[in-house]
């Protein structure tokens, strides 16, 4: 009993919401399956990503300092290239947009001056990413890293006599002051004749002798580097690679000064030694030895205190060098030894000699003394607030305190520099008595220094002075001329051929603007003895190392020649230009695409890719311009490729391309043959297939998008749709059948795969099919579905046959009625026609009687006339008997009552169902409640 009000309750469950689907149209899966398509077809987002690429430097410190011109190209995880060729900006950076996923950049180029990071030993090129998504706003950053090259920068002095005589033992002592600046800004290090390691800052001095050599390690290529000579009165400077970018092979800044001392015979002046000696207990009548070299020739003369001797009329610019023998052994102390110089007036030049007497030199702790340097200008018209520079050394290495006109202390360490100006003193104190000491005047700004260097001896309590003087130099009405030309070197651009680049001259510290084009040369009319320098703008960002022959000296007269080099240095560019054409076959113009895409390739590597128009002319030209070389130096071989034309195929000459056209060809794909096979009496069942086409394979009409889904009810044949295919390839499409869901079946699982090949042949393209199944090649394109009638356990289904034997028959019946009987009771009947296909199910019949026991059902049918029925189990036989059945129907009509499929308004029914199915419950329910 349980049971079978268990089956009338889901019998009108069943029927209420078959009653609402047929009202309704629709299911509710139909919702969730919409929603997935709207997750599958919404918009992604695109996030800001920037590479960030900087400086890392050879000892691996990691910096902030960008790195422009680095060449990187775009990746995704799978390999898939984006977008073309990438160089980091003036701020080391790439930007783009990518969305969600995961990508990386690939490193072609670390960019001039620069080399590639290192990981593990090995060249660092690869940078992959994740760009997160999830509607952030945060900037995704790459951050990589480059290695600056570095190269050294020599600097060399030559001392020379212009008369080619041997040097003096001054002159080789002679020291040089030169001043190096670094477009960067840094500080280097740097060894002399390979000896201690020393630093300089940007704007620090250096000191040479004749034949020594500063070599600088280490500075970044690319830096711009300029070395100036100061001046020094007797020697003609001229300076080659005096300034320049440094270069991995290293920059040479080579300087000569030749001595050349100008005199002049129609002005003379003297030169007086006097002779001091102080000091308890000296001897007022010791005479003393000197030494003096006038102009290469050497007189011995001697001096008591308070005694002079002089050199009378000598020429302006005579040179000397008076020394004091050695004296200390007997207990005089030479506060002043030796003075070096020039004549520089018509004046007396007075140098003093002043000797300290001790009696007890072997005394311990003796008192400190002091060293007093003043500076003295005569002549007219002088600055008052020029400065003069100055070398102070001391025998003993160490760093004293010093003041200018009595000022605030300052420390002055040996070698150290001090500047005065006209009429100002510095006092060195606390040093030590005995100690030897140099000074030496390196910056005389143009005037004329009658002392160049004076060393002595300190004697202890007591001050060693020296007094510098300098003369302001008369104008001179001589001249010379400095031509200066310029040139590139390398792979320059072409345009770069009539580009003005821009330079100053220097001359006496005025500077002066000029402009050359490459091959140009301007001359400049500049006053003899004046000091020049030559200096270009910084072109490196722009690719250009610069050198420059005699760009730094002094003015002599007759012509000095100076050429100023730009090497490009730069990424070397190559113009590629190529030219479309078309062979049409006879077809219109109107075939024509409005604009193709060409990609320039390097290898599988797209560098970059134009949309090209035909012009004014109707012609299509492209041009690309590209590195010539990768960042090895080779060559870089590059060729064109165009993104695939529908209707044409290309070749290639060269750059060139030509199109030929190629008319669009049409398939018919193999028929779709659908068979419905499994338990008699199936449903009327709509199937659906999905055909879906591979990487923008061409589609039939009817598609939507690469997709399109075919319909068919119960078993047949489909036609899949004409597909027209305007280019050469290979094209996949899968064909499977969507699983629809409905109770009974079981759906094939099939997966078949069409490949069409299209080819090009003799000006045509023509199209080749292949079928697999689930991999395996295959004839036909067939699906096959079994359908399982599922029967609840309380009821039981009748199916059967109808079989003919007409006979001689040339009129058979159109229909029959079959009965079906319960326990022998009529239970239900039913018209079958041969549009049934003479077959019949009964569904939903009660296995069981109320009262229990299983119902036996049998079959019967309507009489016909003239044939004779016989029953086979639930099949029925009908055999022609002409005369049996007479007063029979020839064909039945309709049943009186039963399941008739011509029954109106079948939503009526159902719902007349469902209502005794009600009435069916609520007997059941009173009947068992009587029994209880």
């Amino acid at each position: 009993m349980k049971a079978t009000i268990k089956r009338l309750v889901s019998l009108f469950l069943a029927t209420v919401f078959v009653i609402s689907t047929m009202m309704t149209g629709t299911y509710g899966w139909q919702s969730a399956n919409q929603q997935a398509q709207n997750e599958k077809t919404g918009t992604a987002g695109i996030y800001a990503v920037e590479l960030h690429k900087l400086e890392k430097l050879p000892d691996g410190t990691l910096t902030e300092t960008p790195v422009p011109g680095a060449v990187f190209y775009l990746y995704t995880a799978e390999g898939e290239q984006i977008g073309g060729r990438y160089v980091s900006d003036s701020e080391g950076k790439i930007h783009v947009q990518l969305p969600a996923g995961d990508y990386y950049f690939e490193e072609a180029d670390p960019g001039p001056g620069h080399t590639f990071d290192t990981e593990n030993g090995q060249r660092k090129t690869r940078y992959p990413f994740t760009v997160a998504g999830g509607g952030t706003t945060e900037v995704t950053v790459v951050t990589a890293y480059n290695v600056p090259l570095e190269g050294p920068l020599t600097i060399r002095k030559i001392v020379q006599n212009a008369d080619g005589s041997p040097l003096t033992e001054a002159q080789k002592q002679e020291v040089f002051e030169f001043t190096v600046t670094f477009s960067d800004g840094g500080t280097y290090e740097y060894r002399i004749d390979g000896g201690e390691l020393a630093s300089i800052a940007s704007g620090g001095k250096i000191y040479l002798k004749h034949g020594q050599t500063a070599v600088f390690e280490n500075i970044p290529v690319g830096v711009l580097y300029n070395v100036t000579e100061t001046s020094k009165t007797g020697y003609i400077t001229s300076g080659s690679g005096h300034r320049g970018n440094i270069t991995e092979e290293g920059c040479v800044a080579d300087f000569v000064n030749t001595h050349d001392p100008v005199k002049d015979p129609e002005k003379t002046g003297s030169l007086t030694i006097s002779k001091e000696v102080v000091g308890e207990g000296a001897d007022l009548n010791k005479e003393f030895t000197f030494t003096a070299v006038i102009d290469g020739q050497e007189v011995s003369f001697t001096l008591k205190n308070g005694e002079t001797y002089t050199f009378p009329d000598l020429p302006v610019g005579t040179e000397y060098t008076v020394t004091e023998t050695e004296y200390t052994e007997d207990g005089y102390i030479a506060n002043v030894k030796t003075y070096t110089g020039r004549i520089t007036g018509e004046e007396e030049l007075l140098l003093p000699f002043v000797n300290v007497y001790d009696e007890n030199p072997e005394e311990p702790d003796k008192p400190a003394g002091s060293l007093e340097i003043s500076k003295e200008v005569t002549g007219e018209n002088a600055n008052p607030d020029q400065e003069f520079a100055f070398i102070v050394t001391f025998s003993d290495g160490g760093t004293y305190s010093c003041r200018i006109d009595g000022g605030e202390p300052q420390q002055i360490e040996s070698g150290g520099t001090i500047t005065l100006k006209a009429g100002q003193t510095a006092v060195i104190e606390g040093v030590p008595h005995g100690v030897e000491y140099t000074v030496r005047e390196i910056d005389s700004a143009g005037y004329l220094p009658a002392i160049d260097s004076a060393d002595g001896v300190i004697a202890g309590g007591g001050t060693a002075a020296v007094t510098f003087q300098n003369r302001v130099p008369e104008e001179t009405e001589e001249t010379g001329k400095l031509a200066v030309t310029k040139q590139l070197a390398g792979e320059y651009p072409e345009a770069d051929k009539d580009r003005e680049f821009h330079f100053t001259l220097i001359v006496d510290g005025e500077e002066r603007p000029f402009t050359l084009r490459p091959g140009e040369t301007l001359e400049f009319d500049l006053p003899a003895g004046a000091d020049y320098e030559i200096r270009e703008d910084d072109y490196f960002e722009e690719g250009y190392s610069q050198s420059i022959v005699n760009g730094e000296g002094t003015v002599i007269v007759g012509l000095i020649e100076s050429t100023v080099t730009n090497t490009f240095v730069g990424t070397v560019m190559v113009e590629i230009t190529g030219e479309k054409t078309w062979e049409l076959g006879g077809y219109p113009e109107s075939v024509k695409p409005e604009s193709i895409l060409v990609r320039l390739m390097d290898g599988d590597r797209v560098v970059e890719e134009k949309i090209v128009t035909p012009d004014e002319n109707g012609e299509w030209h492209y041009t690309f311009n590209a590195p010539k070389y990768d960042a090895e130096g080779n060559i870089i071989q590059y060729t064109v490729e165009e993104v695939p034309l529908y209707n044409f195929i290309p070749t290639y000459e060269g750059y060139n391309i030509k199109n030929t056209y190629l008319p669009p060809v049409s398939l018919d794909p193999p028929i779709l043959q659908k068979f419905a096979v499994g338990d008699p009496g199936a449903p009327d069942t709509r199937f659906e297939f999905l055909l879906r086409g591979e990487d923008g394979a061409p589609m039939p009409e009817g598609s939507d998008g690469n997709t399109k889904i075919l319909t068919l009810e119960g078993s047949g044949e489909l036609e899949i749709g004409e597909i027209t295919f305007d280019r050469a390839g290979t094209f996949t499409y899968t064909i499977t059948e969507l699983n629809g869901g409905i109770q009974g079946w079981t759906y094939d699982t099939a997966v078949y795969t069409l490949t069409v090949t299209v080819t090009a042949e003799n000006g045509k393209l023509v199209p080749v099919y292949t079928l697999t199944k689930d991999g395996q090649p295959a004839g036909e394109l067939v699906f096959t579905n079994t359908y399982e009638r599922i029967v609840p356990p309380d009821e039981t289904v009748i199916s059967g046959e109808k079989t003919w034997n007409h006979g001689g028959n040339q009129n058979p019946p159109e229909s029959i009625i079959v009965y079906v009987y319960a326990d022998g009771e009529l239970y239900e009947q039913r018209k079958v026609t041969a549009q049934d296909g003479w077959s019949y199910v009964f569904e939903g019949l009660p296995k069981f009687a109320l009262d229990g026991h299983e119902i036996q059902y049998t079959i019967g049918e309507a009489p016909i006339r003239d044939y004779e029925m016989k029953v086979e189990g639930y099949h029925l036989v009908n055999t022609y008997v002409p005369g049996t059945n007479p007063e029979a129907p020839h064909s039945p009509g309709s049943p009186q009552s039963g399941d008739s499929e011509g029954s109106p308004g079948l939503w009526i029914g159902l719902a007349a169902l469902a209502l005794m199915s009600v009435l069916g419950i609520i007997l059941l329910i009173r009947r068992r409640r009587k029994n209880h």
